[in-house]
């Protein structure tokens, strides 16, 4: 019995976790700068997280394709 993700879910599977790591590093990166290391620090960036990452995730869906097109044609 196989626990893996068929594979026609590929893209999903990959925009999600593009987007998680993208988002939680941009996220963390932008709150650092607005509120520096405080106490409420965590608070702010999962805040950030969850409005970035819904939008992240269907533009990476949205984005991949194309981007997968543009570079075959610039990759020999």
């Amino acid at each position: 019995m196989s626990l893996k993700i068929p594979r026609r879910f590929k893209p999903i599977v990959f925009a999600a976790i593009m987007s998680v790591f993208t988002v939680l590093l941009v996220s963390a990166t932008l709150t650092f700068r607005h509120f520096g290391l405080q106490p409420d620090f965590v608070s702010h960036w999962l805040s950030a997280f969850i409005t970035a990452w819904p939008l992240v995730f269907v533009a990476i869906l949205l984005v991949a394709p194309l981007v997968t097109k543009l570079v075959d044609k610039i990759v020999d």
